[in-house]
């Protein structure tokens, strides 16, 4: 691999990687401080599925640009979109929308973004990133629907 499509492909990895745990600490605070410290309203099944997500998104992010896991790279960047999808579509289930939520999903979406350029959808490999950006879709819809009748 030529050098700078290496360095390119890198930066985006860590732009990945920062991003997942962008959403990751919005999700332990959203667990934190909204669900323990704030009004206390807060369901404790949402709790559990913030924390879980800042588990998820923080262990992702690691395993994303790990070298020792390189060979799951592919894996790895289809359990991301599945959960930012899940994420997203229970946002938009929940309807508690809010100015932290938004940001939220906005860097979830770039999340998303930097994931499919890092599969190489920009390139040679556009066949092999659309379908894990479509397996990861499909598996984030699942997830979601399968969050959803656990909650209710």
């Amino acid at each position: 691999m030529h050098s700078s499509v290496r360095g390119s492909t890198s930066g985006v990895r860590i732009g990945a990687m920062i991003l997942a745990l962008v959403t990751a600490l919005i999700h332990l605070y959203l667990f934190l401080v909204k669900g323990f410290v704030g009004s206390g309203s807060m369901l404790p099944v949402y709790q559990l599925l913030f924390f879980c997500n800042f588990l998820v998104y923080a262990g992702l992010a690691a395993a994303l640009y790990s070298p020792a896991l390189a060979r799951y790279r592919r894996l790895i960047r289809v359990l991301l979109v599945a959960v930012a999808v899940a994420s997203f579509a229970s946002y938009l289930y929940a309807a508690a929308f809010d100015l932290l939520g938004t940001v939220d999903k906005l860097v979830e979406i770039l999340l998303v973004v930097l994931i499919a350029i890092d599969a190489g959808i920009l390139g040679r490999d556009a066949r092999d990133a659309a379908l894990q950006l479509a397996v990861g879709a499909l598996a984030g819809i699942v997830l979601f629907f399968i969050l959803t009748l656990v909650m209710i």
